[in-house]
């Protein structure tokens, strides 16, 4: 039997050897995962992020290059326009104007100024006689095509209409000369800085979403032009604006005036060499802490995987501690019995102890009283810790309640707010149909209208008191339209209406005059809880089908002369060999050529050989038939096409009459020449191949012949 006296050394624990081994090697594992993360993820997601704001701001680049292009082209059309070029009065050219205004209402003014700077036509009148000569726009735009930089309203923010954000313009202008090539002035076009604004919506709604990203555009000089709250029209000086100024687009980490790390990327606008564009620079910025949300993220998960697999390999090394200290367990069962046995037992009669001296747990079951002691010192330590715990969890419960009772509170003060905001949205709704520049109108599945708004008044004539619970067939269709109208409407309101609806139509309705009235419709289909109606916008197209008329009619016409162009006379002639052959007769094509023209040009200068062409073309038109075409190729190469020729000498006779016509005297600005022509006859007869092109060369040919028997005969004189 062991003496309790006797000294022992003392050992470490199975148990604690176990778990401070199993931790060691879990915390070891969990480090080194996270180390790999820190190098090779988060540089990872730097790189991923700063592609995706790249992206970004090539879109918004090219975005804003497209509009400014597209301002510039519109004024580069205007100024070609005869209605602008050669009109009488200001309330012609502001008809124009105000036309293209209202198809793209981002342009808030469109004017033309006169050579000295007085303002001759603009929309709605405004800032007509007012000098502007001092304008950038005036300056830039005189002999080319010009855009100006971002700026704020002088005198035309005082006559626009109020809004919530101050004005500020893009401007668009360019030189428009007379058709007699005379100078008449500047033209330009304000466009508001709101389309800046919307395009950033469209593109940054989103990537917002999903990245909370800023867009910033920013002037040459440094000034925030769009940005978040508080940024615009402040000044801004960091490395990605100098680089995106110096042409070169990427991306790159810094620190922003708020103090807050962003990755940013950055491009140009534009090109400094070109007039015609504005050279911004386009910052799209992002906080690192989102950017970098997933490495972060990436980490947690390690850190909540390092945690399960260090609490899976401690209970497996609890197990193993079990089963290696079974030897002990039946020590201490025998320390027990000996405890158990009565105290006059006599020591020889009680069961020997092995001597097991390898761990601590050995010599704790040597103190066989000392240990019981302990263990149920222990286990009422644990009852109180679970009772504690199980008050705890009681305090947790309650507050977990409370906290749903706060939001229940809060959600339903959030559904009375969105009561009020809906209704503020039904006024806000019925303001925007009334104030819209298309007629709303609303009807029933039966045709009968059940809203009509301020602009319907103005252009179908009737009050809106007059057509509320009115058929609209019986008031605006045509009789011939009407029965195909309401059986239209009964189909779509039994079938699928996405084929038809959702589109854009023209029709000719009648207003409240008999006036017939060119409109674009476009109808949409709206369930409700009681059936369902139709909406429909109408918009008034005259002005640009008037518009679109005559700028079809410039593309088949050559701006010199006013022939018919290299366009128009491939038409006309394919028209001509048909005819000729359903007609079965003759037709025939002239090819004409100015002799010595190049000369001329090169010593009277340009303008006096664009005028020495046009008084060739005036006396080539009145000596042809009225049934004949003349037209401009190219240069000084003209074509006639001769029809209903009765027999091939009937083409020479008009050739002959036109020989000694154009080899009168032509009177021009600064000198009076006399030149000749040389003229090439091809004949169509009604069974020969319908090949234009193969006509057009022997017609050439034929051109080039005569001119060369022309020099031979000057050279033998």
């Amino acid at each position: 039997m062991i003496s309790p006296h006797s000294k022992s050394t003392a050992r470490p624990r199975l148990t604690t050897l176990v778990t401070v081994g199993v931790a060691a090697t879990v915390l070891m594992s969990v480090l080194s995962l996270l180390v790999l993360v820190d190098h090779f993820a988060i540089d990872y997601a730097e790189r991923e992020a700063g592609q995706r704001l790249q992206q970004l701001s090539w879109q918004m680049r090219d975005s804003l290059n497209r509009v400014v292009q597209k301002a510039t082209g519109d004024v580069q059309l205007l100024t070609e326009l005869p209605q602008i070029r050669d009109a009488k009065s200001p309330a012609e050219i502001r008809q124009v104007l105000e036309s293209l205004q209202k198809t793209f209402p981002d342009y808030a003014w469109i004017g033309l100024a006169n050579p000295d700077g007085s303002v001759y036509a603009a929309t709605q009148g405004l800032l007509e006689g007012q000098d502007v000569s001092t304008r950038a726009w005036f300056k830039g735009g005189h002999d080319k095509l010009y855009a100006g930089d971002f700026h704020p309203a002088t005198l035309l923010g005082k006559k626009l209409p109020y809004s919530a954000d101050p004005w500020r313009f893009v401007d668009a202008a360019g030189p428009v000369l007379r058709s007699d090539g005379s100078y008449r002035g500047v033209l330009c076009v304000h466009m508001s800085w709101g389309w800046a604004r919307r395009l950033v919506q469209t593109i940054l709604a989103p990537a917002d979403k999903q990245y909370s990203a800023d867009i910033i555009v920013v002037r040459g000089d440094g000034t925030v032009m769009l940005g978040p709250k508080g940024m615009e029209e402040k000044t801004l000086n960091n490395t990605s604006l100098a680089l995106s100024q110096s042409g070169v687009p990427g991306s790159l980490k810094e620190t922003w005036a708020d103090g807050l790390s962003y990755l940013t990327g950055f491009s140009r606008t534009g090109h400094p060499n070109d007039p015609a564009t504005l050279t911004w620079s386009v910052l799209v910025r992002q906080s690192e802490d989102v950017a970098l949300a997933g490495a972060r993220a990436l980490e947690r998960q390690i850190l909540l995987l390092g945690a399960i697999l260090g609490g899976a390999m401690a209970l497996a090394a609890s197990a193993a501690a079990r089963r290696l200290t079974r030897p002990l367990n039946a020590l201490s069962k025998n320390i027990e019995e000996r405890s158990a046995a009565p105290a006059d037992t006599p020591p020889e009669s009680l069961p020997a102890i092995p001597l097991v001296d390898s761990f601590h747990e050995a010599q704790v079951l040597s103190r066989a009283l000392a240990d019981l002691v302990r263990n149920e010192q222990s286990h009422l330590s644990t009852l109180r810790g679970m009772n504690e715990q199980l008050e705890s969890t009681v305090a947790e419960r309650t507050r977990e309640i409370a906290r749903k009772a706060l939001l229940l509170e809060r959600a339903l003060a959030q559904e009375q707010s969105t009561q009020l905001l809906l209704q503020e949205r039904a006024a806000e709704l019925r303001a925007i149909l009334d104030n819209a520049h298309d007629a709303f109108i609303a009807l029933d599945p039966g045709g009968v209208v059940l809203d009509w708004n301020r602009q319907a008044e103005k252009l179908m004539g009737w009050s809106r008191a007059e057509v509320i619970g009115q058929p609209l067939a019986a008031m605006v269709l045509p009789p011939l339209l009407r029965r195909a109208y309401e059986r239209d409407m009964r189909q779509l309101a039994d079938s699928d209406t996405d084929t038809v609806l959702n589109r854009r139509i023209e029709l000719t309705l009648h207003n409240r005059a008999g006036k017939e009235l060119p409109v674009e419709v476009s109808l949409a289909y709206v369930p409700r809880s009681s059936g369902h109606l139709f909406i429909a916008f109408l918009h008034d197209i005259s002005e640009r089908k008037s518009l679109f008329a005559s700028m079809e009619a410039m593309a088949l016409r050559d701006t010199l002369t006013g022939l018919p162009n290299r366009r128009a006379l491939m038409a006309a002639l394919t028209e001509a060999i048909q005819r000729a052959n359903r007609l079965r007769q003759s037709c025939a094509v002239f090819f004409l050529d100015l002799d010595r023209f190049k000369q001329i040009n090169d010593r009277y200068g340009h303008e006096e050989g664009d005028e020495l062409l046009r008084q060739f073309a005036d006396r080539v038109r009145h000596i042809v038939r009225k049934t004949d075409t003349v037209g401009r190729l190219a240069g000084d190469e003209f074509v006639v096409i001769l029809e209903n020729l009765h027999s091939d000498a009937a083409a020479q006779e008009t050739a002959d009459k036109l020989h000694p016509a154009l080899q009168l005297p032509f009177t021009l600005k600064t000198a009076t020449v006399s030149l000749s022509a040389s003229i090439g006859i091809a004949i169509h007869h009604p069974d020969d191949p319908q090949d234009i092109e193969m006509l057009l060369g022997r017609a050439d040919r034929a051109m080039y012949l005569n001119k060369q028997q022309s020099l031979q005969q000057r050279a033998r004189r």
